[in-house]
């Protein structure tokens, strides 16, 4: 399992999403928030299964910023990401994306914070993944 593969998987499933912009890796700056930047994963755990059978990538995550922090409608729009489902959802716009570099992608959970990204503060979106795919 290619990780620089999955990655783009990862941001053409959230460009399915309306409004929502998907940076490539290394940006410096957000042009078009709200944006969906997809981090490096935390680990990768080789070998599940016996001959190459399986790896993980376990809590690779996705940070979802809205500008205005302290805005009622930060709160709502960060809301609709962390929906299940709908269109705005984040979980259901990965893991009903069709993937070639892995076998499956779950969004396990999501933690909610603010941040500052090169220099301007967010409402953020933490989305920690699992993901799964052949070893060889």
């Amino acid at each position: 399992m290619n990780l620089d593969d999955v990655a783009e998987e990862l941001r053409a499933a959230l460009g399915t999403i309306a409004g929502l912009s998907t940076p490539e890796w290394g940006v410096q700056r957000l042009s078009d928030p709200p944006a969906a930047v997809v981090a490096l994963p935390e680990e990768v755990t080789y070998d599940l299964t016996y001959g190459r059978g399986g790896d993980r990538i376990g809590d690779w995550q996705v940070l979802v910023l809205v500008p205005h922090p302290t805005k009622p409608e930060a709160r709502t729009a960060i809301a609709a990401y962390a929906d299940g489902s709908g269109t705005q959802s984040v979980k259901a716009a990965i893991e009903g994306h069709t993937y070639t570099a892995c076998s499956s992608v779950t969004v396990v959970r999501a933690e909610f914070d603010a941040v500052t990204f090169a220099g301007t503060e967010y409402l953020a979106a933490m989305f920690h993944l699992d993901v799964v795919g052949e070893g060889a």
